[in-house]
This record gives C-alpha cells, structure tokens and sequence, in this order.
C-alpha cells in the first residue's frame, strides 16, 4: 500500500466519522439547534478539519448529494454512445444502493425534508441534474426540431418523476420498489415525450 493509497483511505474514514457524527446529532437534537462545533467534538476532530471535509452545515446532510452530482457529470462527459436516459436510470439506481447500503437513507431524508433551510440546496441540486439531464438530451434529439423546447422539459420530468416517487417510496420504507420506479419514470419519459427517439 502507497502512501497515496493510506491518506484517501484515512481521509475516507475521517470524512465518514464526520458525517455519522452529524446525523446522529441533527435526529438526536435537531438540524438548527446542531453546531458545527458539536459535531467536530462528537466525531473527535478539529472544526477546521470538519469544514476542510464540508464546508458548509448543509454539506454535511447533502455531501453525497454533492458527490453524486459530480460523479454524474463526469459520466455525462464521457458517455460516448449511451443514451442520456440510460445513464441518468443507471445513477439514480446506484446512487440509491449506495446510501442504502451505507444505512443512511432515513436518516438523512427525514433530516433533509424536514427542514425549510435545506429546501434552497435541493432544489439547487435538482436543477443542476436537469441542466446536464438537458444537455444530454440536446445531444440524444440532434436533428428534431424541437430539441431546444422537448429537452429541458424531459429533463425535468425525469428529475421531478424521480424525486417524486422515491420520496413516496421512501415514505413507505418500501425501497425494494425504487429500482422499479426508477426505471418506470425513465420508460414513461420516453414514450410519452421523446417518442423513444433519445435512446
């Protein structure tokens, strides 16, 4: 093992402590009436290590949110043939599995829809997925007339669909559900918007 590979791998753990720090305290005490000091004091680092990892309160709540954004652009970026519908079905499954494996999915989605606060930072989030979502389609509809208008409104369904099921999916606790959903918002999109002409 490098030395590269044991500093990501403590910076992983150090991120991660921080993180559950957080969400045991936002469940425990609230998401406004948590500071950042107490979180650094539960997860035993500095404050300065805390905002290197998470530079905001919000990012602690939202930080894979941000990472899955990234991710997801840089997949967009390189995506070569596959279809913008295909790749965005593909993320949201992963993503999904991730943070359910990881056991954080509750938590982090009571804590998020719960408060006003965090309600800028979703939205904000969402309208970067239906931007590059967008951009892709823009690509995918080269040729149709009507890319510059269908595209963003696709892109929208698709992100709206999405956060609309799984927040009733997420409601029930019935997340063997999501992968199905997920497909089904993808496969509602392209048949009754793209006429199945995106991929």
């Amino acid at each position: 093992m490098n030395d590269v590979g044991l500093r990501a791998r403590k910076m992983a753990r150090t991120r991660d402590q921080i993180a559950e720090a957080a969400i045991h305290l936002f469940v425990e005490q609230g998401y406004e009436a948590t500071t950042l000091e107490e979180v650094a004091d539960r997860a035993d680092v500095h404050k300065r290590t805390l905002l290197r990892y998470f530079p905001t309160k919000a990012h602690l709540v939202l930080h894979q949110q941000y990472a899955a954004i990234e991710e997801f652009g840089e997949a967009v970026a390189k995506r070569g043939e596959t279809a913008i519908m295909d790749l965005w079905a593909a993320h949201v499954i992963r993503h999904a599995r991730d943070m359910m494996r990881r056991g954080r999915f509750a938590n982090m989605r009571k804590i998020a829809r719960s408060e006003p606060s965090l309600e800028g930072a979703y939205l904000s989030i969402q309208a970067t997925y239906q931007a590059l979502i967008g951009a892709g389609l823009r690509e995918d509809l080269a040729g149709r007339t009507d890319a510059d208008i269908i595209a963003p409104v696709a892109a929208a369904a698709l992100v709206g669909g999405n956060y609309s099921v799984s927040a009733g999916i997420f409601a029930r606790e019935a997340y063997d559900e999501l992968e199905a959903a997920v497909l089904e918002v993808v496969r509602l999109v392209r048949e009754k918007l793209l006429d199945d002409r995106a991929g």
